[in-house]
């Protein structure tokens, strides 16, 4: 029998209802659309909502989680090891929460589709499994595992921008 073919509430696009919307919400085709619309942002306005206060404590959190291995390396060129490894130890934490945080409110929400949980399980060994390592050596090159794996769930997360924007070339 073939999935139900619904609209999607934030970019109009079709998509396959493998995942059956929760009660009285709009159906959105993954967790990108459904956090794009959880946004508010309309026109002009732009209110401050919970997923916007996320968003930017978790972009705020990776933009940190990132800056702190270059500073981590230049502090081990410079004899400064002792910094260096609370710099990594310092990144590989804010990036274990953010990707835990992450995970957690995409969970929340109720949009956690079948893409998202495979994205989720795949950047999971890299994320906590290197932020573990990197937490034991105190080494910078393996905390870029973890602080790659948030800037690719960051972008996968900003991707219902990215559809409405394609969905509404489409259509002109």
């Amino acid at each position: 029998m073939p999935a139900e073919r619904l609209t999607c509430g934030y970019c109009g696009r079709p998509f396959n209802a493998g995942d059956e919307p929760r009660a009285g919400t709009k159906p959105f085709c993954g967790s990108g659309c459904g956090m794009a619309a959880r946004l508010g942002i309309e026109g002009e306005t732009f209110p401050v909502t919970p997923q916007l206060v996320f968003d930017a404590a978790y972009g705020l959190g990776v933009f940190n989680e990132l800056l702190l291995l270059p500073l981590a390396a230049v502090l081990r060129r410079d004899g400064r090891g002792d910094a260096a490894a609370l710099c990594v130890t310092i990144s590989v934490s804010l990036g274990a929460a953010a990707f835990l945080a992450a995970l957690f409110w995409q969970w929340r929400s109720g949009w956690l589709r079948a893409g998202d949980r495979r994205l989720y399980a795949s950047l999971a060994v890299p994320a906590l499994g290197g932020a573990a390592v990197a937490l034991c050596l105190k080494r910078g090159d393996i905390a870029l595992l973890p602080a790659a794996s948030n800037l690719v769930l960051a972008l996968w997360l900003a991707r219902g921008f990215l559809k409405r924007v394609v969905a509404k070339r489409s259509r002109t």
